[in-house]
């Protein structure tokens, strides 16, 4: 099994929200807030003035349950603990389990924003993930990021299996998204390396050595879900 071996310390998380899934339209992962480490504590911080958060509320994004949108943009009373409620307590019995399932060690020490960092703290249906702010941060590192996009390309499922490794193939010629990253199989593209990840991985390409293989296959049969394991040296 892929473990992490090198654990990193972000001094900085971003909020990303989708909308929730209707159909089998392409949706878009936006840049809503930050969570950022300072002095005395935790803050947490609507980007109110970015496009991405102006578009959106365009497709429906409310706040963060925590956090009133209208009442202020950024928050410190409670701004950790409102997103470490996305994950089980250290203390549970299971949370071994939780940690192997993200790839952790069970000995894990890092601080909570690592614990929000390496999980993402996603729940099913609400949209939002946590994504580490990489910039500053040297490899060696290990991260584990779901496929963007599988679904809607044509390599079937079964052709694809635990382990297999993969290449990561930048597109500066991508009409869409000329950042776009795909992740290549021995049948072809079965999708790209999601929004929230793309400069960084593109950054690695360029300066280091990446490897990458396929970590798991979870989902739904309408929707599977492949996750990716990566690691740069």
């Amino acid at each position: 099994m892929n473990l992490i071996q090198h654990l990193i310390e972000p001094h900085r998380l971003f909020l990303f929200w989708q909308r929730p899934i209707a159909g089998k339209e392409r949706r878009t992962r936006h840049l809503v807030g930050e969570i950022e480490r300072v002095a005395d504590g935790t803050v947490f911080r609507y980007l109110k003035n970015q496009d991405d958060f102006a578009r959106a509320r365009e497709e429906g994004f409310q706040g963060f349950p925590a956090f009133d949108i209208k009442k202020a943009s950024e928050y410190t009373t409670g701004a950790l603990d409102a997103f470490m409620r996305r994950v089980p307590p250290r203390r549970r019995d299971d949370f071994i389990e939780y940690l192997a399932r993200h790839r952790l060690p069970e000995t894990f020490a890092g601080s909570d924003l690592a614990l929000l960092a390496y999980t993402g703290a996603k729940l099913p249906g609400d949209g939002f993930e946590i994504v580490p702010d990489l910039a500053g941060i040297a490899p060696p590192m290990e991260l584990v990021m779901e496929v963007a996009g599988f679904r809607h390309q044509d390599v079937p499922i079964d052709t694809i299996a635990v382990g297999e490794k993969v290449e990561l193939v930048p597109e500066p010629n991508n009409q869409v998204d000329p950042e776009a990253v795909a992740v290549m199989c021995a049948y072809g593209r079965i999708g790209y390396i999601a929004r929230p990840y793309r400069t960084t991985v593109n950054n690695w390409l360029s300066c280091f050595s990446v490897e990458a293989n396929i970590d798991r296959i979870n989902g739904k049969p309408d929707r599977p879900l492949v996750y990716l394991f990566i690691n740069v040296s």
